[in-house]
């Protein structure tokens, strides 16, 4: 359904952390379900007792599309891209922009400065080992 094309290289000019909960939850829908229709959004969006209007969704839709996270096909929307490489896209971002890309500076940020336990370190140990597989 996705392409395989590198989700950080796809997205990086995306301005991905800036989903608000509304357009969040509407990628959820279209994440889970595929592609739904104005009217299939709503009745789902409003099934929790809320009152969304169909202006309101066709703002967040267009905003989304703007983005490229949506896209529209006749009268059905759908993801652009897997909630997979949304959520690495955005792990890839805050990684450079906050940890200058360092694996490490953020693993040590994440821990506190605090030893990981030895399952951890094996766990951390084992996905480098996997990662160093696929590059050869």
């Amino acid at each position: 359904m996705y392409n395989t094309i590198d989700c950080f290289e796809r997205t990086k000019n995306m301005n991905l952390l800036s989903l608000s909960p509304a357009e969040a939850e509407i990628m959820e829908l279209l994440w889970e379900g595929g592609e739904k229709t104005n009217r299939e959004l709503l009745f789902y969006l409003n099934t929790d007792g809320r009152d969304w209007k169909r202006q309101t969704l066709n703002t967040l839709l267009t905003r989304l599309i703007a983005k490229n996270l949506v896209k529209k096909n006749g009268h059905k929307f759908m993801a652009e891209i897997s909630k997979q490489e949304y959520n690495s896209a955005q792990a890839q971002s805050v990684l450079e922009t906050m940890y200058n890309g360092s694996l490490a500076n953020f693993i040590m940020t994440l821990t506190g400065g605090n030893q990981l336990s030895e399952e951890e370190a094996a766990t951390l140990r084992k996905l480098l080992n996997e990662k160093d597989g696929e590059k050869e």
